[in-house]
């Protein structure tokens, strides 16, 4: 009796050793793979020889912390990426208007025609608002790259958002000779909105077509607007979305890629200008999607058009 107890005990123990010695083998295995996949992004997932339940629940939890770690990692060297290609672009068009303020404000204190003075003082105030104008826009756009950053929404009345924007253009429209085609739906519209986001989208929509248009420009507003980008308002009571179309008319339609329009400094002009920061319609976007809005572009012969759809209020 006391002989089979030890041989019992002694096949138990034996197994018990062998257990231990696996588990101790598979723990250092478990081990060298942290180590693999902790310092570089890898697909490595951490396997395991023993089938035990403790041991694949904790080969699950380590690679689900290295798919985290992955996409952290990504993550950030997207983030680098575009800061640097951020940092390249804002000092490229910082510098231009930099470097012209120098020269005129050199030419107006060696200049005695009053006239000329004035002329230069007058060049040195556009330069100056086109800074301005660059570093508002750096700024907003930076703010809307935080993740936590949110909009207050309220009930708007987007017609009178709209209207008042437009209004807003009078003197630019008249500086650039341009008598835009106007089909407004006046009727009351409301959108749960953010009204001086709002404005923004509406401002940069517009101010992108005078500045890079062709001269030839076409707003269109109401509920809902059909291919033709006529109002019709017995689609939109089906629909119940808010539209706003800006069409222009552009001198290379075929150096314009619509899939990067809404992209961060995108310029269909190669060559940088001082009266846009590439910014524009892409802080546009952000500000649309913050308002579960959508925004899109196109591009039909030379004819260059943005449309912004919200959701009415009902």
């Amino acid at each position: 009796m006391k002989l089979g107890i030890i041989i019992v005990l002694a096949v138990a123990l034996i197994i018990i050793t062998i257990k231990y010695i696996l588990y101790r083998r598979q723990i250092k295995g478990i081990c060298r793979q942290i180590q693999f996949v902790s310092g570089d992004i890898t697909n490595h997932r951490v396997r395991t020889d023993l089938t035990e339940k403790e041991l694949v629940e904790l080969a699950q939890l380590l690679n689900e912390m290295s798919d985290k770690h992955n996409k952290e990692s990504v993550e950030l060297i997207n983030k680098d990426r575009r800061l640097k290609e951020t940092l390249t672009s804002v000092s490229h068009d910082i510098r231009t208007p930099l470097t012209s303020l120098k020269g005129y404000f050199e030419l107006l204190m060696s200049e005695e025609d009053t006239d000329k003075k004035l002329q230069y003082a007058g060049v040195m105030s556009e330069r100056m608002d086109n800074l301005s104008d660059l570093l508002d826009e750096l700024f907003t756009y930076t703010k809307l790259q935080n993740q936590d950053y949110k909009l207050e929404l309220e009930e708007c009345d987007m017609t009178k958002l709209v209207l008042d924007t437009i209004f807003s253009f009078y003197e630019s429209f008249k500086q650039a000779k341009i008598e835009p085609k106007l089909d407004i739906d006046e009727k009351k519209h409301m959108v749960m909105a953010n009204d001086v986001a709002m404005k923004r989208v509406i401002s940069n929509i517009v101010k992108n077509a005078v500045v890079h248009g062709a001269g030839q420009l076409e707003i269109g507003y109401g509920v809902d607007i059909n291919t033709e980008d006529q109002v019709r308002d017995n689609i939109g009571d089906k629909s119940g979305k808010i539209c706003f179309v800006c069409k222009n008319k552009v001198a290379h339609p075929e150096d314009i890629d619509v899939t990067q329009i809404f992209d961060r400094f995108y310029k269909a002009d190669k060559a940088r200008s001082e009266k846009s920061t590439g910014l524009g319609l892409a802080i546009a976007k952000e500000f649309t999607e913050k308002m579960g809005g959508s925004i899109k572009a196109e591009l039909e012969g030379d004819v260059f058009a943005v449309k912004l759809i919200l959701d009415a209020k009902r």
